[in-house]
């Protein structure tokens, strides 16, 4: 009895433990690779025969037929992915006037151009488990993936012009730095037939809240500044839930999973007072704040498996609903809607061996950047391969899989089409648009400025930029199994 119940006890410890600690979610790792060894194996795919922690993600209705167990793994991802810009040509900086400059010179930027940049890297460990309580036909789990690099980071940049004031650089929009985000996801099944099981569960991601009262005690000295904080922490939720069936001796299984929209985002407010404002309509004045750190879509994925003695075969189809995606700053993107396949196969070398593999295709959801935003994607080829190695203990077993994954970036060239009658840059301008108006006038003499006719733009991504590259994760599992 003492023995049935250590486990239950770890899976409590350890939920209770990660929900205190569940951060963003950002580019959602298990999305862009898969859930676990297995999954990752099979190019992503494989969620009709999930049946352990992972199938908290891929298919929760699947823990019904699993033994419960107990999982840690370490992975590390290695992104060669870039991003050339295409060189920068004269004459579309604005005018240099010095501190009368209507907007900042170009030479004034934090940070320089640079003609490439790459997309990081990252490691982390998951962590989970699966309990019965002593039920046949009912199961719960908990499954989480910790970043080495920290819990609760959040990642933010503008996708236009604005991003010349800060990095100055473009990022990606999926495989950059969100791929470095924390997964927190419970789930609990039953089989109320022999071959049918339902399941669902929910996914974490941070929502935060901060309003903030400032002083400015001196116009003279901005550096100086007071301020009262007022933050929240708190979590937003959305529903995994799937259906999962097995017929004829359990070989054809089949499953659906709905993965709902979710967003993590910093919002609230400044309010800010000025020493020598008073008395103007803009003492105080307040600074409406929404970021939008990771918006992750709702997903249907359709998956269907033929299970024999020494063999099994995987097909995996994913519907992302990439349109409603939210950028940075809180604004439709403008992405479109995507399908992924993945086929993968796993099979028994020997009693206690199996080879796993698979490949699967990836589109990006982002249309060609020729106007103001500068969205970098690629469409991913994938292949996977694995294998796992199991060790009976008496009524238990564990088992180590070892797996990677590479996934190649199609080649994507970028060209900006712009003119010298540009639009001025407003919200809701789509095309490359000019940061000075053409009837921009000296702030100091008031006076036409000649040097604002035609196009003046900083923005990163112009004239033009391409993108390419591979990422390939790795990983090692160890999972025992528990009557």
């Amino acid at each position: 009895m003492l023995r049935s119940r250590r486990p239950i006890l770890v899976l409590v410890a350890a939920a209770a433990l990660l929900t205190v600690a569940s951060g963003t979610a950002r580019a959602d790792e298990f999305t862009a690779f898969g859930p676990g060894g297995r999954s990752v194996s099979m190019a992503g795919g494989g969620a009709a025969l999930l049946d352990d922690t992972y199938a908290i993600y891929a298919n929760p209705a699947g823990m019904a037929w699993g033994t419960p167990s107990v999982t840690v793994g370490f992975l590390g991802a290695m992104n060669r992915l870039s991003t050339r810009l295409s060189p920068r040509p004269s004459g579309y900086d604005a005018p240099d006037l010095g501190a009368s400059s209507a907007i900042i010179p170009y030479r004034y930027r934090i940070s320089p151009r640079h003609a490439e940049s790459h997309a990081p890297g990252f490691a982390g460990f998951t962590v989970g488990g699966t309990v019965s309580l002593g039920l046949k036909w009912l199961r719960f789990g908990v499954l989480a993936f910790i970043p080495t690099s920290g819990l609760g980071r959040q990642f933010t940049y503008y996708s236009d012009e604005r991003e010349q004031y800060f990095s100055n650089s473009l990022h990606y929009s999926i495989y950059g730095e969100r791929l470095s985000s924390q997964q927190t996801l419970w789930a609990g099944s039953i089989r109320p037939l022999p071959w049918l099981a339902l399941g669902g569960g929910m996914r974490l991601v941070m929502a935060s809240q901060s309003n903030n009262d400032v002083l400015v005690p001196s116009q003279a000295d901005n550096s100086v500044q007071h301020m009262d904080m007022r933050t929240s922490t708190g979590v937003d939720t959305a529903p995994v839930v799937s259906i999962a069936a097995r017929v004829l001796e359990e070989r054809l299984r089949g499953s659906i999973t709905w993965r709902g929209r979710v967003t993590s985002s910093i919002r609230g407010s400044n309010t800010v007072q000025i020493n020598g404002f008073q008395g103007t309509p803009q003492f105080p004045f307040s600074q409406p704040m929404a970021s939008v750190s990771e918006h992750l879509p709702h997903q249907l994925v359709v998956a269907t498996a033929w299970a024999e003695k020494h063999w099994k075969a995987t097909a995996d189809v994913t519907w992302s609903q990439w349109s409603s995606f939210r950028s940075d700053s809180d604004e439709l993107a403008g992405f479109h809607d995507t399908f992924s396949f993945a086929l993968g196969g796993e099979f028994v070398l020997n009693k206690n061996t199996l080879l796993r593999t698979g490949v699967g295709f990836r589109p990006s959801p982002v249309p060609d950047q020729t106007g103001r935003t500068n969205y970098v994607d690629n469409s991913m080829w994938v292949l996977g391969l694995g294998s796992a190695h199991q060790v009976a203990i008496g009524d238990q077993s564990l088992e180590l899989a070892l797996y990677g994954q590479l996934q190649a970036a199609m080649p994507r060239t970028t060209t900006k089409s712009f003119s010298a009658n540009a639009p001025n840059c407003a919200p809701g301008v789509k095309t490359v648009c000019d940061e000075l108006p053409d009837d921009t006038r000296q702030p100091t003499t008031g006076k036409p400025m000649p040097e604002a006719i035609g196009l003046q733009t900083g923005n990163p991504g112009f004239p033009g930029y391409s993108s390419g590259g591979w990422v390939a994760i790795g990983g090692v599992e160890l999972t025992w199994r528990y009557q």
